[in-house]
């Protein structure tokens, strides 16, 4: 394997076993059994002294039945699995019969915990939008099953491919107890930030009016977008900045990074240069950020409805191509095509004088898309069918649909090309609720990404080389290996913290900040423990040995 920067990861995580707490023995616990008592060693030599074949198809020589549990998005409609033509192909294929059991996305929760509690399992779980919590049904419980030796054992086109990744996506992945409960999830792109910065180029043109470099010129632009008439309707109907309070994307937590603040996505809080976990809603560049903000309320420079709308109401504005300056992911094929993607081009992000624009780095690593349960009775089977899976034309097959109506082979360059182009009625394929392994290296060998991919990357190179990406990435706050209890109790601190502080940013937004308020604001989170939920994250970077 070539050298990977998260090897360290998973050896540290390995080491954060006394993070899990105290209870039973590890070998005392279901997680060390598969079916009837039997223990993983057990069962993977009972089924490989069967019909079973270690390489090569069929898998079995005799009929075999499996259990899958498959979560599906709530917007997903699809023929039964079973009469999908890529399950019978990889049916007579394998030798493997699947039953299938069909969960939408709002239900999974429920009906998951019900299938825990009724003692009955399916062999396998498949999910890559309901989450299934690996701490408590793998760590503390032991029903879900340790797949790190069975992966490496019967899984070698997953095995692989993470092999020819120069970091490893699935590191992670690994629970509290250094363990790997799930099987990788992940369509690689070849980013490394979430959000970017679009200015009006039509308006600038319009207005000869040169890009602007500093925070000044940008505040001096946007002041002539709104009073020059750029659109030429002769109207004062232009929107300098279109954003809102909260969203993905759009909101305030997208334009801290001009301040230097890379905030976690989800959480108020990232990792600085020194990898120390520092709170964003203290630092004096979150201050300047909403003070900034407060002058383009004021003048309204921003979108007067920057408190109160959505993020469905943001989107419908820029179809409708009059605004100047916004955050997004990027700009084509996002259902502004005729409208601001037409007018705007990519912006290197300004700064406050003596301060450096810091964007949030985004690691492209693997979630946990699917699952082994203890009462599991064919393990060397599953993990074969779940590796064939997983092989590209089945994949690809999975999630775009057969060979044909929904990819096809390059006849340039070989690779492979999507031509499905109507997914919202209802699928003969498993479409994102598929399992999909394909880290950067792998797909860029095998797939010829879509042009708004493309559009993407070329924007994040662009970041990259300007020096304004994050140095250590706030999703390993993410892969943190915290225990059931400490992830409880750290969610119900981020509650807290995350109310309060959309709470002040519309206040500060809209009202401004004086050193009394600011004060009273920070002083606020004194009383939420934010310097111990800070320590459990502290804790467990420092032993992550993020490099």
């Amino acid at each position: 394997m070539k050298k990977r920067i998260l090897a360290t990861v998973l050896a540290a995580v390995m080491a954060v076993t006394s993070l899990a707490g105290c209870g039973a023995k590890r070998g005392e616990r279901a997680g060390t059994t598969a079916g009837g008592g039997q223990t993983v060693a057990e069962s993977t030599t009972a089924g490989a002294a069967g019909g079973f074949n270690e390489s090569g198809y069929p898998i079995v020589n005799e009929p075999l039945t499996l259990n899958v549990m498959l979560g599906i998005r709530n917007m997903d409609s699809m023929i039964e699995p079973n009469d999908m033509k890529v399950i019978q192909d990889l049916e007579a294929k394998t030798g493997i019969h699947i039953e299938w059991e069909m969960i939408k996305e709002s239900d999974w929760d429920t009906k998951l915990n019900l299938r825990f509690a009724s003692g009955e399992y399916p062999d396998i779980i498949l999910s890559t939008s309901g989450k299934v919590d690996v701490e408590e049904y793998g760590v503390t419980q032991g029903l879900l099953l340790p797949l790190d030796d069975l992966t490496a054992q019967y899984m070698p086109v997953y095995t692989e491919r993470i092999e020819g990744e120069d970091t490893d996506p699935t590191a992670g992945m690994a629970a509290s107890d250094g363990k790997k409960y799930g099987i990788g999830n992940l369509v690689g792109q070849n980013i490394n930030t979430q959000a970017h910065y679009f200015i009006n180029q039509t308006w600038l043109d319009q207005l000869g009016l040169p890009m602007p470099t500093t925070l000044e010129e940008l505040t001096e632009t946007l002041r002539a977008f709104k009073s020059g008439d750029p659109n030429g309707n002769g109207e004062a109907d232009e929107i300098p900045v279109e954003m809102d309070l909260t969203s993905n994307y759009y909101g305030v937590r997208w334009m801290l990074p001009m301040f230097g603040v890379p905030v976690d996505p989800l959480k108020w809080i990232y990792i600085d240069n020194d990898k120390k976990v520092q709170f964003a809603a203290n630092q004096e560049g979150f201050r300047q950020c909403l003070e900034w903000l407060h002058l383009l309320y004021e003048e309204g420079l921003v979108d007067a409805e920057i408190l109160s709308q959505d993020v469905n109401a943001v989107q419908t504005k820029l179809a409708g191509g009059n605004a100047g300056f916004f955050t997004a992911w990027r700009l084509t094929a996002k259902g502004w095509d005729d409208g601001v993607a037409k007018d705007c081009v990519l912006y290197m992000p300004a700064a406050p004088e003596g301060s450096k624009p810091c964007l949030a780095r985004y690691l492209e690593v693997a979630k946990n898309g699917a699952y082994v349960t203890s009462t599991n009775q064919h393990l060397p089977e599953t993990m074969r069918w779940l590796d064939a899976l997983l092989e590209t034309e089945t994949m690809f097959s999975m999630y775009y649909g057969a060979e044909g109506p929904g990819w096809e082979y390059n006849k340039e360059n070989g690779k492979i090309d999507s031509v499905v182009t109507d997914t919202s009625g209802t699928l003969d394929f498993l479409g994102s609720n598929a399992l999909f392994f394909a880290p950067g290296s792998y797909i860029g060998e095998v797939f010829n990404m879509a042009q708004q991919r493309i559009e993407k990357t070329e924007y994040c190179q662009i970041y990259e080389e300007a020096g304004i990406i994050q140095k250590y990435s706030d999703d390993y706050l993410g892969m943190a290996p915290l225990t059931s209890e400490q992830h409880q109790n750290c969610l119900l601190i981020e509650t807290d913290i995350d109310n309060a502080v959309k709470e002040y940013m519309a206040r500060f937004i809209s009202e401004g900040i004086t050193d009394d308020s600011w004060n009273a604001f920070v002083s606020m989170f004194d009383g939420m423990k934010i310097n111990d939920y800070l320590k459990v994250y502290q804790d467990a970077i420092d032993q992550m040995d993020i490099k």
